[in-house]
């Protein structure tokens, strides 16, 4: 069963609409026109009683168009009856001693198939709210879970990690508001500062992430224990990132995450799966928004952690072949206890 009525064939139907100059009475009309208004079922003294909006189906003047000859064309709404578009266009065409004739096209069909059309264009749009909706959510409950599970294995991490939490609930809180209000939250506190994370509870903490039967390792390489990262770097960059590269592996896959202080202020950072892998096309467009592979997604993750990468100060570049796998080389900016505090 299709969405929209079979497209009519050749012009549409057309006829000569007779009026009495005396009273605006029916004099003449054509089939589609009576049956449309139902003019042999009830009584019309004159074309203009079809214009009252109490004895319904009713005509309204939509449009009034002049071509470039001068001539005026006319165009009528049917309103008033349940589940069907129906219109005509009309304009004059002659006048005999006691009659005014004009010419009548039924634009029904045309009507219709514009109406459906609508209708589609409507649900695409409403699908579009909803993956929006779904995306903006899902991120900041992926921000909730990621910092509950931090501190659930990391309770040494709870002075670092709260008021992250803390943090996150309230923007997730205002966000719902917005949706359901159109207001913003005004008491989500808005003067937070980004607290940093040492390199070294990495491991601890990107592990947590593994989902869908795919496992994430972390390993450290050269890194010292005073050296601190931004934790919004970690929640806007690595976890897109990982998470992509989880999303891309099979079930029982594993991902693993490397991260060593390569120079002197900056941490580098290899994500590495073995899943389906990209081909040139996919992989040249990864980082364009609204660009995915994955049905239902909006393709938003990577465009989001190129721009905070970009604010960060990073650089990224990737390797990926179709079946083997990608890597992802990320390097940020890292800091010291004692260059923070300075």
């Amino acid at each position: 069963m299709t969405d929209a009525p079979s497209s009519q064939t050749g012009p549409p139907p057309g006829g000569l609409l007779i009026l009495t100059k005396a009273d605006g009475a029916i004099a003449e009309a054509p089939a589609f026109f009576r049956q449309g208004l139902f003019l042999d079922q009830r009584q019309v003294p004159s074309v203009f009683h079809l214009f009252d909006t109490q004895n319904p189906p009713f005509l309204s003047l939509t449009r009034v168009y002049r071509h470039p000859y001068g001539s005026l064309e006319y165009h009528l709404q049917v309103n008033g009856l349940l589940g069907k578009a129906q219109g005509y266009r009309y304009w004059h065409v002659g006048d005999g001693p006691k009659e005014l004739a004009y010419y009548i096209v039924d634009d029904s069909s045309l009507l219709q198939t514009q109406d459906w059309a609508f209708r589609r264009f409507r649900r695409e749009i409403l699908q579009d709210v909803q993956d929006s909706l779904s995306s903006h959510f899902k991120n900041r409950m992926t921000t909730v879970q990621l910092l509950t599970e931090t501190l659930r294995d990391a309770p040494h991490l709870a002075s670092e990690t709260c008021p992250r939490l803390v943090q996150a609930v309230d923007e997730l809180r205002g966000a719902l508001n917005r949706v359901l209000t159109g207001l913003e939250d005004i008491e989500s506190s808005r003067d937070y500062q980004d607290s940093p994370v040492r390199l070294t509870d990495l491991p601890t903490v990107i592990p947590s992430w593994g989902h869908r039967g795919v496992r994430v390792y972390c390993s450290l390489e050269d890194v010292h224990s005073s050296t601190l990262i931004s934790a919004a770097a970690i929640e806007r960059i690595l976890l897109p990132v990982v998470e992509n590269a989880i999303d891309a592996s099979p079930s029982g896959a594993e991902v693993h995450v490397a991260v060593s202080e390569a120079d002197e202020g900056f941490a580098h950072i290899e994500i590495l799966d073995t899943g389906e892998g990209m081909s040139p096309r996919v992989l040249s467009r990864s980082e364009d928004p609204f660009f995915s592979t994955r049905s239902g997604h909006l393709g938003l993750g990577l465009a989001h952690a190129r721009e905070a990468l970009r604010d960060a100060g990073g650089q990224w570049r990737f390797e990926s072949h179709p079946r083997r796998g990608t890597k992802v080389t990320i390097v940020l900016p890292v800091r010291t206890a004692a260059q923070l505090f300075r």
